[in-house]
């Protein structure tokens, strides 16, 4: 999806997904995968329209109707309902492609459906014609047929919804489905549908009604809230209650863009001045003392009203906008729906709930982009009353919050000037919120400076020249908005003064600013102190927050205040020594580096490697130590400035590393060579790791919010603050991104540190597990191995970037290496759906230089001393735990690091997925901030180099690890298991292969032996319950009846944990379960549309039919283990040592197993009857379900095998137009009576079995029934004779 196919490929290839979706009998994973391609194909309107192709609603339609009407021996209820959301997602997009004729063929289809005086299915109907109605307007060039049967316009039929919304008992389900499809259609005629006064105040009402309000004495009494009683079906077929389609149309939303988008003018009687009185009525309970259960819908109403309002403005405003002139919204009754807007949501800022609050925010930040001047001038004065504010802290915090929501719309100088004079006072009335006793507090006022810096403020003094002129006053008086309907003149001098001299704050502000921060990091707990603090904890976020912004802060600042960010860091560096701040520190000096390296490097490096070498000399550090979390007091200075120096690395490029080599390199070999305590150690690995990684990577450059060109232009110095919020095109020249690329001074050092500190280690590592196999290694020698094994993984990630994994050969291609690409901008970076790896900047691609050759031969090396040693260990009961988990973890960097790995780009994504949510990326225009546009660059390069690992052989030496690793997953440690099991997870995702050979071992843990171990089983169902694991049983059959097999018949273990693991795996792993489906041959169509991609291509038909003898292939074997499996679970339910809970398990298989394709089996049949009578209601639900499916496919199977019954028994469609389908209403008044008796006539009249047919509207046609003559053959009197044993089993019982 990711690649630019021509129009008339992409409209092959929707008909073909749009015809395997619709009429091939797919499994829920190909199903989805097919859905989602071609509702993602569909989504981009400017690449394919009605005017390419249309689509058959109708099958659609029955594909939908016989999943949420199943049938009682329909296969998978629950799958089948798994499906639903995927189809409605998929109708969603195509609906426009529908054509339009198809709107009175679904209201002939739908409306006979719908009766009043009962609800059963009346909901489920109104949800399908909110569905496939066609509501958009006809190609260009299209006109509409406004009369005729086959009439196009919504006019003629926009009365008929009306009618039906207003017949019904207008429950709040039936008003919320019917106010969507208004909505839609009125969003999508783009102003060329008007409804009546009447209309609009109907749906009106109806929103009124969603929010139930207590405008009387108790909500029972108000005359539309009517409870009516549904009767609930779902539990015989296990689903969920509510059986309905899943959509999830908010009903604030809905109404909201009705408003939005039928607001055309001031007529008297529109929907302006309706709208008005909505807001007359509802503004009261707006107001923070009257809380309740209608606060959370009205403030969502508010924001969605902001939302649309923002969205229809920003669409008319576009040149190509295809809105009539008389139908846009003009900027005077914009201005008064914001005013209207505006007041209530001021009044939300302080609520009582926190999610009002918040949403009170996003609706002012909707409406500042709208009207700047009627948001922020009265806001302002309200939140410097509130900033100011020191009893009332709940004030505080909403204001910290919303101006973190709304800074980067106040400090965008070409949408609001008048902004730019606040930001420096704002800074420094914001900076008592760093407050490290108030978490909350602290996170939103960094929240403000984060945004203002990624919108390109920047912090440099500016002279404002000339006497000062006449400052505007914030007063009272001055925020009354004296004309809405025309913004004010604003004095630019006046405002570019002010600006000019509010910056001479910003020197004074930064110097508290660090402070501040500092004595935040000095306060808050480190993750060196506590085992129990994790990345997700509130402490943790803070300090990420305060480092990522003070990086930000110094990239943005001017050079004039470098010599005070230098001095002030370095003070605090040298004078605190503290481990409860050094993870914050950490941080903080990575910061450093990534806004300013040079002085950084300049400040810190030669201070923190003379102190190294100083506490080294001392002593320190030397005393064996494999401890993680408990260290002498006197190593707290040489791992606070081991720790910084590592932070100074970390984020350099190799072009800065050079300048240092000698002190680096020393530095490195005293603390991972000498040292002996396992802190100390760790740090000095990690230095080499990212001193080789940095080396020797392409990664983007410094990045400010403009270009280094214009950053250093001296008309940008003087007038910066005209630059706030403007942010350049990606696609122009004058964005500029560097990367940074290896020179071969960096590729030699790298190089060097490869042959200088990781080949000698390798030595090392064999002759120490040589020696260890024949004794018990003493506590040094233990320490000395973890020091081994420690250098060897950092060594090994450090090569990541200099050859690429094994797999196909690397060549250049064209590959689009956009910023943002792809279908959606604000989605992530692609993900290559390629069958080859992509260039990923590695230094070395050629195989056969010396160079690859030397370092492959490296990681080889590595890789045989890794298998080695964890053979040891595996044979061994009393291995210290710590260096094997040291060993999984080079093992598992071994196979899986080159570069980047999983955890890595899942958390460089969620940084992306944050400056997501705090800036509004549009789609076309592709402008961002460029901070996080280089974060974008960054994470495309991440993916192509994750991408590249995805194709790696399974090589011997991989399988000997992952084997090693698998047995470690059944070790009787704890700790071990849980290292094991993540580290073959992330094998077996990389290398997929690998975990075929596994299973079995797993498996067979399970079953019942006299040396059965809890604690292997526990690991081997961890194993199971993995991802890769579960995809590959549930798909391949030749695993999938052992594992089921050995779960339903693990109850030999009685410990609780082993249990309940069981059942959990088990319940995951059902909902899955399909039994094997037989391959059908697409029909000419579909193969037609094959054919037509490329049809003179003889390798695609071979493919084809290769493809086809392999899947017949598949269904042979998968047939006799299904019919094997099932046996074998009868036998499981048959016997009776088998407790409850493990039948249950079986019999929640069965439920799934039970196929119409196969005929039922004699043993499984006679045991659900039985098990009718059972004392335990589980079994009871199990066997009625599951026989009543069974005598279902016997009938269907009977039926098909007997051309008697089929005809005798086939329905009929009956003419019911013009109402003489059965004649004379008079001659049938007494037909039932008549049939009852035994008349002839009446028993062989055709009878509906439909009770909503006539109700509300006439069919055209309808189904009928027409009994059998007597003496032919009915259903059960003619068995088939493959179901001839399962029927008698049934009869013998019943």
């Amino acid at each position: 999806s990711y690649l630019v196919l021509p129009v008339e490929m992409r409209i092959k290839m929707c008909c073909i997904l749009y015809e395997l979706t619709t009429t091939h009998t797919l499994d829920l994973t190909a199903f989805s995968m097919c859905c989602a391609m071609l509702a993602r194909m569909l989504r981009r309107e400017d690449r394919l329209t009605a005017q390419d192709f249309t689509f058959d609603w109708r099958k659609l339609y029955d594909l939908v109707r016989n999943i949420v009407v199943p049938k009682i021996w329909q296969d998978n209820p629950i799958q089948q309902r798994s499906k639903l959301k995927n189809i409605v997602d998929l109708i969603c997009e195509a609906n426009r492609f529908f054509p339009q004729s198809a709107a009175m063929e679904v209201f002939e289809e739908l409306l006979p459906q719908i009766q009043f005086n009962s609800m059963d299915r009346q909901i489920l109907t109104v949800q399908l014609l909110t569905l496939f109605v066609p509501t958009a307007r006809p190609p260009k060039g299209v006109e509409l047929v406004t009369s005729g049967p086959q009439s196009t316009d919504p006019q003629r039929w926009l009365p008929t919804i009306f009618s039906l919304w207003s017949f019904n008992l207008r429950t709040s389900v039936f008003d919320a489905y019917l106010m969507n499809l208004v909505t839609t259609l009125v969003l999508e005629q783009r102003g060329q549908l008007r409804l009546t006064n009447e209309q609009l105040r109907f749906v009106f009402a109806s929103g009124l009604h969603f929010f139930n309000l207590p405008v009387s004495r108790g909500a029972a009494t108000l005359p539309r809230n009517i409870s009516t009683q549904l009767r609930d079906s779902s539990g015989v077929y296990r689903m969920q209650a509510g059986a309905g389609l899943p959509l999830k149309e908010e009903r604030a939303h809905s109404f909201a863009r009705f408003i939005v988008y039928t607001m055309h003018d001031e007529s008297s009687g529109g929907t302006l001045e309706l709208f008005e009185q909505l807001m007359q009525m509802i503004e009261p309970f707006y107001h923070p003392s009257n809380n309740g259960a209608w606060s959370g819908l009205l403030a969502r109403f508010l924001r969605h009203l902001a939302k649309e309002l923002l969205q229809r403005s920003r669409a008319e405003a576009a040149e190509d906008c295809e809105v009539p002139i008389d139908a846009r919204l003009s900027r005077s009754v914009r201005r008064r729906l914001v005013v209207l807007v505006r007041t209530l949501a001021m009044l939300l800022l302080f609520s009582k709930g926190e999610d009002s609050v918040s949403m009170s925010h996003s609706t002012l930040k909707h409406l500042a982009e709208l009207e700047p001047d009627l948001i922020f001038r009265p806001l302002l004065d309200t939140l410097y009353t509130a900033i100011d504010s020191v009893t009332e802290t709940h004030r505080m915090i909403s204001a910290m919050r919303a101006l973190a929501k709304l800074a980067t719309t106040l400090s965008t100088f070409a949408h609001y000037p008048e902004g730019a004079q606040h930001i420096a006072p704002l800074l420094t009335l914001t900076l008592p919120g760093i407050d490290v006793n108030d978490p909350t507090k602290s996170y939103f006022a960094l929240s403000f400076i984060h945004n203002l810096c990624h919108n390109g403020v920047v912090f440099d003094e500016l002279l404002a020249s000339g006497d000062m002129p006449e400052v505007r006053s914030m007063s009272k008086e001055s925020t009354e908005d004296t004309d809405v309907s025309e913004p004010p003149e604003l004095d630019m001098n006046q405002i570019e003064w002010a600006t000019r001299a509010s910056t001479t704050q910003f020197e004074a502000w930064i110097d508290q600013y660090l402070r501040r921060v500092f004595a935040l990091m000095d306060n808050l707990s480190s993750s060196q102190d506590t085992t129990n603090n994790t990345s997700s904890s509130a402490d943790m976020k803070l300090v990420i927050m305060a480092s990522y912004s003070i990086e930000l802060v110094l990239k943005q600042c001017g050079s004039r205040y470098y010599p005070m960010i230098s001095r002030l860091i370095t003070q605090f560096v040298t004078s605190i020594t503290s481990l409860s701040a050094v993870e914050g520190m950490h941080k903080v000096v990575n910061a450093f580096v990534s806004a300013l390296p040079e002085l950084a490097h300049a400040s810190l490096l030669p201070l923190c490697c003379e102190r190294i070498a100083e506490e080294i000399d001392n002593g320190v550090g030397l005393t064996p130590s494999l401890s993680r979390f408990t260290r002498t007091h006197s190593e707290t200075t040489l791992i606070w400035f081991a720790t910084m120096l590592l932070a100074l690395v970390e984020s350099s490029n190799g072009r800065h590393l050079l300048k240092y080599k000698s002190q680096i390199v020393h530095a490195m070999k005293l603390l991972s060579g000498t040292c002996m305590s396992r802190h100390v150690y760790n740090i000095g690995g990690q230095m080499l790791h990212c001193v080789m990684l940095n080396l020797t990577s392409t990664t983007p450059c410094l990045t400010r919010s403009v270009p280094e060109s214009v950053w250093n232009d001296p008309e940008f110095r003087d007038n910066h603050f005209r630059y706030w919020g403007k942010h350049p095109n990606v696609a122009d020249d004058s964005f500029s991104l560097e990367w940074h690329t290896p020179n071969m001074q960096e590729i030699e050092f790298a190089q060097e540190l490869m042959r200088e500190m990781v080949e000698p280690r390798i030595g090392e590592l064999i002759a120490f597990i040589d020696s260890a196999s024949e004794r018990e290694p003493s506590n040094t020698e233990n320490v000395e191995l973890n020091r081994l094994v420690w250098i060897l993984r950092c060594g090994v990630r450090g090569l990541g970037h200099l050859v690429p994994p094994p797999g196909t050969t690397i060549a250049a291609d064209e590959l689009a290496d956009a910023l943002v690409g792809g279908d959606d901008a604000n989605g992530m970076p692609p993900r290559y759906r390629l069958d080859r790896q992509v260039p990923g900047g590695y230094v070395f691609t050629d195989a056969g230089s010396s160079e690859y050759g030397e370092v492959m031969d490296i990681r080889k090396r590595v890789g045989l001393a890794t298998a080695q040693a964890l053979q040891c260990v595996v044979g061994r009961s009393d291995g210290n735990v710590e260096n094997i988990k040291a060993l999984i973890l080079l093992g598992e960097s071994v196979v899986c690091y080159y570069a980047v790995d999983r955890p890595q780009f899942t958390s460089n994504r969620r940084t992306w997925n944050y400056g997501i949510e705090g800036f509004a990326m549009d789609n076309t225009i592709c402008e961002m901030p460029r901070i996080y546009a280089s974060r974008r660059a960054l994470l495309t390069q991440m993916s192509r180099l994750f991408h590249n690992t995805r194709f790696m052989p399974a090589s011997d030496l991989f399988s000997d690890i992952a084997a090693q690793i698998a047995h470690l997953c059944l070790s009787a440690y704890s700790e071990v298991r849980s290292y094991a099991v993540s580290a073959l997870d992330n094998i077996m995702a990389v290398v997929p292969q690998i975990k075929y050979p596994l299973i079995p071992m797993f498996v067979a843990e399970l079953d019942a032996r006299d040396e059965s171990n809890p604690e292997k089983m526990m690991g081997a169902l961890r194993v199971l319950d993995s991802l890769p694991i579960r995809r590959a049983c549930l798909r391949d059959w030749r695993f999938f009846p052992a594992m089921v097999l050995a779960l339903c018949r693990a109850q030999h273990e009685d410990k609780p944990q082993v249990k309940t693991m069981i059942r959990n795996t088990a319940v995951t792993q059902v909902v899955y379960v399909v039994a094997p489906v037989e391959p059908v041959p697409p029909g000419p169509l579909l193969e037609q549309m094959v054919n037509a991609l490329d049809g003179a291509n003889t390798d695609v038909a071979s493919a084809v039919a290769k493809s086809r003898e392999t899947c017949a292939q598949r269904y042979k074997f998968a047939a006799a283990e299904y019919t094997r499996l099932v046996n074998e679970l009868v036998g499981i339910l048959r016997d009776a040592g088998t407790t409850w809970r493990f039948a249950a398990i079986a019999g929640y298989y069965l439920d799934q197993l039970t196929s119409v394709r196969t005929a039922p089996e004699q043993q499984l049949v006679g045991t659900l009857a039985e098990y009718l009578t059972s004392d335990l209601m589980l079994f009871r639900e199990s066997a009625a379900l599951n026989l009543a499916q069974a005598i279902g496919m016997i009938k269907k199977r009977s039926k098909a095998s007997n051309a008697n019954i089929a005809a005798a028994q086939r329905r009929q469609q009956l003419d019911m137009r013009g109402g003489r389908a059965l004649g004379a209403p008079h001659a049938y008044a007494d037909l039932c009576e008549r049939a009852l008796d035994g008349d002839a006539d009446a028993v062989q009249t055709p009878f509906v079995d439909n009770p909503a047919c006539g109700w509300f509207v006439w069919p055209k046609t309808t189904k009928v029934y027409a009994a059998a003559p007597a003496g032919d053959a009915l259903a059960f009197d003619s068995i088939e004779e493959a179901s001839r044993p399962a029927y008698d089993a049934v009869r013998a019982v019943l």
